[in-house]
């Protein structure tokens, strides 16, 4: 599942200046939900193993979407 996510924010996401992938929380959650509902669970566990960052504990939908998602690897 983690790998999954992380392919699809390469997919979806824009290059950034720093050469990392970014893509937002709602574009991500849109795009994602379909596959699985457990977004946010499957988020923090790869950014527990360094594979993203992004800001704040908790990514909530609606509230949270312009968060940017940023992939590491």
């Amino acid at each position: 599942m983690v790998e999954e996510l992380c392919l699809i924010i390469r997919s979806t996401g824009e290059v950034g200046e720093d050469g990392h992938v970014s893509v937002t929380f709602g574009q991500l959650f849109e795009t994602y939900v379909t596959i699985s509902n457990k977004v946010v669970g499957i988020l923090l566990r790869a950014r527990k193993h360094g594979l993203v960052h992004f800001e704040g504990e908790m990514l909530w939908q609606g509230k949270d979407d312009d968060v940017i998602i940023t992939l590491l690897e």
